[in-house]
């Protein structure tokens, strides 16, 4: 039987039944691989521990999948080897890796330390840093579960500390690992959680031992799509593909998504239009049952007649990548490495194209410039997600500070274009509560579509420039793909300015 490894009993706490499937049926879970960009963000968190090992000199590596890997860990933990980096501990029925062990000699013990890329502060749609409760109680049941099975193998821990990267953390030449990353002692809640920790780990071994898998439904039932294990439609096969689980932010109305599941409600077209049905989900199930939009003309006609020619419908592709590469850059800041520009001069007018893509040291400055050179004192931005280009607009205007005014006077002058969408005045049923530009271009401009581009996502464009600054592309691909980056961002300009003639024309038409 498998032992239960801390990364399975991270993932248990969030469904169980998933892991179950992960267990005894590796095949099915398999169908559900993880994309490029997904692999990649695991190799960037073993990149953000091996630099973070630089806290701890002189470290001795233990190669966690090699044999005999508990035998060698168990020879240094004898030695009062200083620094441990990977040592392996299991019992009967539990395995745990820890990131770091130092010798503690005064208190006759060792220090674990666990190194996490990710933080539990993040930025919300306006730029702002919040802390995130729930991946912070992650990390601290990750570090019990540690503690629990080492000192099962006999091993004395003393401190139990989480290291992270500083988001306040700003490059200004060679990295500074002290002030890069930040140490937390944890001793306190981990001792706090450690009954706590103990049972669930009991718990799980018991739950995920069982032959056959436990009844559904799994806990992602009473979640709204999007935070639905990968194996949902495998251990729930009566909900249906487009359920009430896609009501829009069915999510942060948990109440009601359980009154509907106790009802025995699952299929939208059995959802009952009646007062607990608001906004957009009350619009959302109306589109679905007409079968034709719900539209607002007045209000769309408000919204357009706001807007300032020229139009500039620009689109920014960025890599936020964990440790600043460049000057200035704080950790997880965005590297805006391209953009696409459509310029409107007239509502009669075509579209000029300018574009930008950067793919050696840091683009900001040529990004700035460029954006100058083509967008003048007047006229709207038009834009997708506003916060997004907005939140890039403050950061480019600290790290290009000549060109800081301009680049903050566009934030003013940006309009959402989503906000038709977002703000109920056309709602599709095709949309399916959701408002991004890939659910919105194909219902309104069906002859325009990602699916034959190279790059079909901005994680493809994330992952292409991550490829290409890492030297993983050949010079024979690299052209090539540099050309799949620029149709991909043009794309995004034009599908807006598509989306705006269409409503335009609605109008015109109406």
């Amino acid at each position: 039987m498998s032992k239960l490894s801390k990364t399975d009993y991270i993932s248990y706490r969030e469904c169980p039944h998933n892991v179950w499937v992960k267990w005894h049926n590796q095949k099915e879970y398999d169908k559900h691989e993880l994309s490029d960009f997904e692999k990649s963000l695991i190799e960037a968190g073993i990149g953000v521990e091996e630099l973070a090992r630089n806290k701890f000199p002189n470290g001795f590596l233990i190669e966690k999948r090699s044999a005999g890997a508990e035998e060698l860990t168990k020879k240094l933990i004898d030695e009062k080897t200083p620094v441990i980096f990977q040592a392996v501990f299991s019992t009967d029925r539990f395995l745990a890796a820890a990131d770091v062990l130092k010798w503690n000699s005064i208190a006759q013990a060792y220090d674990i330390y666990e190194i996490k890329m990710s933080n539990s502060e993040e930025e919300d749609e306006n730029g702002n840093l919040k802390k995130n409760k729930k991946k912070e109680e992650q990390f601290e049941h990750d570090l019990a579960f540690q503690t629990i099975v080492i000192e099962a193998s006999g091993v004395k821990l003393n401190k139990k500390y989480l290291v992270r990267l500083n988001r306040k953390y700003v490059r200004q030449g060679e990295l500074n690992f002290d002030e890069l990353f930040l140490e937390e002692d944890k001793s306190p809640v981990v001792e706090s959680l450690r009954e706590q920790v103990e049972l669930e780990m009991e718990e799980a071994y018991k739950f995920l031992s069982k032959e056959k898998m436990p009844p559904p439904p799994c806990v992602c039932y009473y979640k709204g799509r999007s935070s639905h294990c990968t194996t949902f439609s495998y251990i729930n096969p009566n909900v249906p593909e487009y359920s009430i689980h896609d009501l829009n932010r069915i999510g942060n109305s948990k109440k009601f998504l359980e009154e509907l599941l106790d009802e025995g409600i699952l299929a939208m077209d059995d959802v009952e239009i009646d007062d607990r049905l608001k906004g957009a989900k009350l619009n959302q199930v109306i589109a679905h049952k007409k079968g034709s939009p719900v539209v607002d003309l007045d209000k769309i006609k408000e919204e357009l007649e706001n807007l300032t020619f020229p139009l500039y419908f620009l689109d920014y592709e960025t890599y936020p990548t964990a440790i600043p590469p460049f000057n200035g850059y704080t950790p997880f800041q965005h590297i805006v490495f391209q953009y696409s520009l459509h310029v409107l001069d007239s509502a009669e007018s075509e579209p000029k194209h300018f574009e930008c893509l950067i793919l050696q040291g840091d683009p900001s400055k040529k990004i700035a410039e460029s954006l100058r050179e083509h967008i003048d004192e007047k006229g709207t931005i038009v834009s997708w997600h506003k916060a997004f280009e907005n939140s890039r607009n403050k950061e480019l205007a600290k790290l290009v500070p000549e060109h800081s005014k301009f680049l903050l006077r566009l934030i003013d002058r940006t309009y959402d274009l989503k906000d038709i969408v977002e703000k109920q005045y056309f709602v599709h049923p095709e949309f399916r509560g959701k408002s991004s530009i890939k659910k919105v271009l194909p219902v309104l401009v069906p002859e325009l579509s990602y699916s034959n581009l190279g790059v079909k996502s901005g994680t493809d464009a994330i992952e292409s420039y991550r490829q290409i600054s890492a030297g993983e592309i050949t010079s024979n691909e690299l052209e090539n793909r540099k050309q799949e980056m620029l149709e991909y961002c043009k794309l995004d300009t034009y599908a807006m300015y598509k989306i705006w003639k269409a409503f335009s024309n609605l109008i015109a038409e109406n």
